[in-house]
């Protein structure tokens, strides 16, 4: 199985991403707001010599984390959140990947520009090989950006947005919308970004879980709202407004084609979370030995939804309440739930997941991408 943005994708990712070492390796998951990118991106992430991003957002979902995920991560939020620009070393890095990758195309990510940024950085950005940059924006009106980011300082960078096009830099703005801050702000900022040489605006809701405080998520008719409104002046600016696909996901509808899966010879029971269960729904419908589980993520608060945020013990909540018709199936998990330490993230390990549902009889195995799942059920029983 997959992340949301593999089941809708499939095969069309991000191709690289650019390690600390200045070395592209490839990546096969989609990384940036389930959109296809383009085969010769090269994304540079915040390395561990970032600095923090200055910010205080009140959306930002590692502050919406429940106690127990924060205790696994030593109690701190403030250790994960870096800003890709406040490393002092990332020219470097990224003048190294310019010498051994001439045919890619680097896109700084992960940042809001609210610190380690002013013209000599841009100007130094560009002479390093940056192409362009996606920026967590939300807004160009001044006090909401500095209100909504918990920054007095955000309102800096709106004046800076045209100097990345003087050096060539192309702009990606982000805009979480969010009810009671930006959310109706949404068709003046596109029309000031238009006017600032700014290239493809982003337009994603603000979501997260039920620690969340200080603000709300979209309602039904507030995630139409923008959906349309960013149709609309797609059509009318000269500058690409593109909805999340998470929006459609939001409001129940499939996105893509559902994957082609063949019906296998042994029970199959395939978890996915709530995001990926219209699109898998389909496709297992008229498969008599496929089961989809449906798992809700109760650690978070019951409203997060992708699968790769999936918790061991919400895995084996649902899995405890399924009444398996044979002897040893086979249970398929998203891969994307166990993080590069191997764990999900209320802690438990791989080993110690896979242990207890092979105690309760399944065989496990786990999957990244559909067609992966297609090879299982088309397989003898494993």
């Amino acid at each position: 199985m997959t992340t949301l943005g593999e089941v809708f994708w499939g095969d069309r990712r991000i191709p690289y991403e650019i390690d600390e070492m200045g070395v592209a390796r490839e990546i096969d998951e989609i990384d940036l707001d389930l959109l296809e990118e383009p085969e010769d991106l090269a994304v540079v992430p915040p390395s561990s010599e970032a600095g923090s991003c200055g910010n205080s957002c009140v959306f930002c979902y590692i502050r919406q984390n429940p106690p127990e995920v924060l205790k696994e991560r030593g109690g701190s939020v403030d250790t994960t959140r870096h800003d890709t620009l406040n490393d002092p070393n990332l020219e470097e890095r990224v003048e190294s990947a310019r010498d051994r990758y001439h045919d890619l195309r680097f896109r700084i990510v992960d940042t809001a520009g609210n610190v380690g940024v002013d013209e000599g950085r841009i100007e130094s950005l560009a002479a390093a090989g940056i192409d362009e940059i996606q920026i967590s924006l939300h807004t160009t009106v001044p006090e909401t950006r500095k209100r909504l980011m918990g920054n007095p300082n955000a309102d800096e960078l709106l004046e800076l947005l045209p100097k990345f096009e003087d050096v060539g830099i192309d702009v990606i703005a982000d805009l979480v919308l969010t009810p009671g801050y930006n959310l109706e702000e949404l068709p003046r900022t596109c029309k000031d970004l238009e006017s600032m040489g700014v290239r493809q605006v982003r337009v994603f809701p603000a979501g997260g879980t039920d620690y969340a405080r200080g603000f709300r998520f979209p309602t039904r008719g507030e995630l139409e709202w923008m959906r349309e409104t960013s149709r609309l002046l797609d059509r009318e600016l000269d500058v690409e407004v593109i909805p999340s696909p998470t929006i459609d996901a939001l409001l129940g509808e499939p996105v893509f084609e559902p994957p082609d899966l063949p019906e296998p010879d042994f029970e199959a029971v395939i978890v996915v979370g709530e995001l990926a269960a219209p699109i898998f729904e389909p496709a297992v419908r008229d498969l008599e030995n496929v089961e989809l589980l449906v798992v809700k993520n109760r650690v978070f608060g019951g409203v997060i939804g992708a699968s790769s945020l999936l918790t061991a013990r919400d895995v084996l909540r649902e899995v405890e309440r399924y009444d398996p018709r044979t002897e040893f199936p086979v249970i398929i998990l998203p891969d994307a739930m166990f993080g590069p330490d191997g764990r999900t993230l209320d802690g438990w390990s791989r080993e110690e997941l896979v242990g207890r549902l092979a105690a309760l009889g399944y065989t496990v195995m786990t999957c990244r991408k559909p067609e992966e799942v297609a090879r299982i059920l088309a397989s003898p029983l494993p």
